[in-house]
């Protein structure tokens, strides 16, 4: 992760060049200078930002900045003498809270927490849905569920998973329909509607996919948006795109794989063979690419439960299975 480092005196400086790599230092004692009508672009150009110094500064710096808990950068503050290191800024979702940790350990410092559920001595709803890789984009019903663990409240619970937050006041509930109440939380991939509760959704689900050449990326979009639609598959539960290696470049999948945010994973004929009992093939298609199928092999590479083993149209082939979990 990119770091930068903000030094305001030579006591922070003698820290910074102690303690981190000086390319991204910033400071009198460094070669690039700290002025404040450009901190914007570290602000979006780094994944954590360490001040050291105090901490009225690092709040005025980045005040014109902050934006969304999902998308800040962690934010640290480190006093000038390396007594103290307080997280300021996305301490869960960012990563602040543990970085300050870390660092303190390192530096022999004190980490000071500030948020609540740390200071309660329980897990947080956001670090949780981020252990578990559950994605969410209802901020305001992931705030009422935050709130409601702060203040030792009973969260309904309903979930695919066996996985839970470590707070004590869970209640297991059978159905979404009972979880989607206040300070609910609903953890399923399928697209259902929320109206009360919170949903998380665990990213779980993979796109096997095989293609002609210079498919129309809008139909290869179209056909994923439809097939998802078909089997009540939430988006945000799409955690990969997989394909054989002559169509890492291929403009469709590529298109896809960016639209849906997803990793494109790549594999050779070799490796997909290994999936080939599992998967309806064809002589023809093994003879052009080197294994009999590439979608539906290529989809197991994800996940070892088949949800769709081949769906063809536009000369596309889509397959999609899920992670056994």
């Amino acid at each position: 992760m990119k770091t930068a480092v903000l030094c305001f005196s030579p006591q922070g400086a003698a820290l910074a060049k102690k303690y981190f790599s000086q390319e991204d230092c910033y400071g009198k004692d460094f070669q690039r200078p700290i002025k404040k009508e450009d901190f914007g672009h570290i602000f979006t150009g780094y994944d954590r930002i360490v001040f050291i110094g105090a901490a009225g500064i690092a709040v005025r710096y980045m005040a014109p900045f902050v934006a969304d808990k999902r998308k800040d950068p962690a934010v640290v503050v480190i006093d000038p003498v390396g007594r103290y290191v307080i997280p300021l800024l996305s301490g869960h979702l960012g990563g602040a809270n543990a970085y300050a940790e870390e660092l303190a350990k390192a530096m022999g410092a004190e980490a000071v927490l500030t948020t609540a559920s740390d200071s309660l001595g329980f897990e947080a709803i956001d670090v949780f849905a981020q252990r578990e890789n559950y994605a969410f984009e209802d901020m305001a019903a992931m705030k009422e569920v935050a709130g409601a663990m702060v203040a030792g409240r009973e969260i309904p619970w309903y979930s695919e998973e066996d996985a839970l937050p470590d707070y004590p006041h869970i209640k297991r509930v059978p159905s979404i329909e009972a979880a989607d109440a206040k300070d609910g939380v609903v953890v399923t991939t399928k697209d259902v509607e929320i109206k009360t509760g919170l949903q998380l959704v665990p990213r779980r689900i993979h796109l096997g996919i095989g293609s002609k050449k210079d498919t129309d990326p809008e139909a290869l979009l179209a056909l994923i948006k439809k097939t998802l639609k078909t089997y009540a598959i939430h988006p945000m539960a799409l955690a990969a795109i997989h394909t054989i290696d002559i169509k890492k470049e291929e403009p469709a999948i590529v298109y896809a794989a960016k639209h849906f945010r997803i990793p494109m994973k790549i594999y050779s004929a070799e490796e997909l063979s290994r999936n080939e009992k599992r998967c309806e093939g064809s002589d023809f298609v093994r003879a052009t690419v080197g294994v009999s199928s590439v979608s539906c092999t290529a989809a197991y590479m994800g996940g070892e439960i088949m949800i769709a083993e081949k769906i063809c149209e536009e000369g596309f082939t889509l397959s999609i299975t899920k992670e056994k979990r």
